[in-house]
């Protein structure tokens, strides 16, 4: 879906380009223009491509878009759709991301708030690409592990992350973590595994933390409180979210990066 600034929807493909950016911009920090709109003749379109490029999606996940509601109505015809992302960076990872869809099928609807989106409703073939090397997750979980562990009076010095693929949408995840307190040292072990959906929604589960010594037990004691917020929630993968388009042959590898793919449209 793309929700859509004001109240009314674009008349050409100038003022569909300039809707896009705004509404895109309410979400990451651009690192330059991002939509470009070819136009066949409003509202067919030769293409619509979304850079991501360089963009920054912040320390928080986007907020999902209202869904629409009421009867969904004809809007654009796009010969040729694509989203990209090398990299965007989210909280404080790259992560790269490619959507690209062909003969595609935009329907206008309105949430319950009136405002207009954009659903798309068909394609006929697409593909997902998400990709995230293990050096940026560790990154990204060091950095946390970090802000929360200073609180205690604890120093993170490292984090490293196993991953190891159980299914073609499933993987399990150890990440072991040294920290310091004083003149005490510690190693934690926390485990658990991610399970990816249809819709590029990935859940954590299983969350677990073992520590050795003193510190390692007053360590995951603190911890566990902030796991238990994690084990069972979900977020979405996808930099732009899909509407009624379903996605098929999910599959995740993981090794010395994490790698999500997924095919959508009309069966071949």
């Amino acid at each position: 879906m793309f929700p859509l600034p004001g109240k009314t929807f674009p008349a050409s493909a100038e003022a569909l380009r300039a809707a896009l950016e705004q509404s895109i911009a309410s979400v990451v920090r651009p690192a330059g223009p991002m939509v470009t709109v070819e136009d066949a003749g409003y509202p067919k379109l030769k293409a619509v491509h979304i850079s991501l490029d360089g963009a920054n999606a912040g320390e928080r996940p986007p907020r999902r878009p209202q869904p629409p509601v009421g009867a969904v109505q004809p809007g654009l015809q796009l010969e040729n759709f694509t989203v990209s992302g090398h990299p965007l960076l989210v909280q404080r990872a790259r992560v790269d991301f490619t959507c690209t869809a062909r003969e595609v099928r935009l329907g206008q609807a309105r949430d319950k708030d009136g405002n207009p989106l954009f659903v798309l409703l068909e394609a006929a073939e697409g593909k997902v690409e998400v990709v995230v090397a293990l050096s940026d997750l560790e990154a990204l979980v060091l950095a946390g592990a970090k802000a929360e562990a200073v609180k205690q009076g604890v120093s993170v010095e490292s984090v490293r992350i196993e991953l190891q693929t159980r299914s073609e949408r499933n993987l399990e995840a150890v990440v072991q973590v040294r920290a310091k307190k004083l003149f005490l040292s510690a190693a934690l072990r926390i485990s658990g595994s991610l399970a990816i959906d249809e819709q590029l929604n990935a859940r954590l589960a299983g969350l677990k933390c073992a520590g050795e010594g003193a510190l390692g037990t007053l360590a995951c004691g603190f911890i566990a409180p902030q796991l238990a917020r994690f084990d069972g929630r979900e977020f979405s993968l996808l930099a732009l979210p899909l509407g009624e388009v379903k996605l098929r042959d999910v599959r995740i590898a993981a090794g010395r990066e994490l790698r999500v793919t997924a095919q959508f449209g009309r069966p071949a």
